[in-house]
């Protein structure tokens, strides 16, 4: 079995951060990612608006991603760090593992159609990674929520690709209308003629399989803000001895 003194879990901002570091510090790690390596900053490089925002960070990972290897793997297990891979799962020993799996948009755990298939229904970052595809949204779209500035850049955002659409503060009650696919949305007692719903209350840890080790980055601030992410990254790489 495969020994090695750190592996790091996500290959986005913080992981690539981290991965660098400890190998100038000597140590050896795997480093491993369910997708290919850029986290959600990869996405971002793909919509105008967002490439401008966080140009800085983008650019910060693309000179990453040039030195430091990145196995393609789920890990279902830090200790022992067990990695789901298209070639079967794969068993390694870690004195330490380095949580870098970032943020997801919390799930709108109230909508009234949590439990039926219904199409047109997105938190944030889904809707972000279907844009960057370049695949269509919708023809209407409204975005519910909270607003942060995160919500300016949306707008402006799908203002770039034409897109229809308009803001709505709320809290998690959103009554969907419609059966297979979203045909409106009541929000505060007034009804809203949609196609496709944008429904946005915060971030939370993406760390789905509960796994265990030191959290870095945006796994720990969970926020859009990349300057919060940095120095969280910062703190923790001025503490590697």
């Amino acid at each position: 079995m495969v020994s090695v003194d750190y592996v790091v879990i996500g290959a986005g901002y913080a992981g690539l951060h981290c991965a660098k570091k400890l190998i100038e510090k000597g140590f050896e790690i795997l480093v491993f990612d369910m997708r290919a390596p850029g986290g959600e900053l990869e996405v971002f490089s793909k919509l105008q608006v967002f490439a401008e925002k966080y140009s800085k960070y983008i650019d910060e990972i693309k000179a990453l991603k040039e030195g430091i290897n990145v196995d393609l793997g789920t890990v279902i297990k830090s200790k022992p760090v067990i990695v789901s891979s298209k070639n079967g799962l794969k068993r390694f020993e870690a004195r330490r593992a380095v949580l870098c799996s970032g943020a997801a948009d919390l799930a709108p755990v109230r909508l009234n159609v949590l439990r039926k298939k219904m199409s047109g229904i997105y938190t944030l970052d889904q809707s972000l990674r279907i844009l960057a595809e370049k695949k269509k949204l919708g023809e209407k779209i409204l975005i519910a929520g909270k607003r942060e500035p995160i919500i300016d850049l949306v707008e402006r955002q799908l203002e770039e690709l034409e897109y229809e659409f308009e803001f709505v503060e709320t809290g998690d009650l959103v009554e969907i209308i419609g059966t297979d696919k979203v045909e409106g949305v009541r929000l505060n007692g007034n009804e809203h003629k949609c196609d496709t719903l944008i429904f946005f209350n915060g971030r939370e840890p993406f760390n789905p399989l509960k796994l265990k080790g030191t959290p870095v980055g945006n796994v720990s601030v969970c926020s859009y803000d990349y300057s919060k992410v940095e120095e969280n990254v910062r703190n923790f790489l001025a503490k590697i001895q």
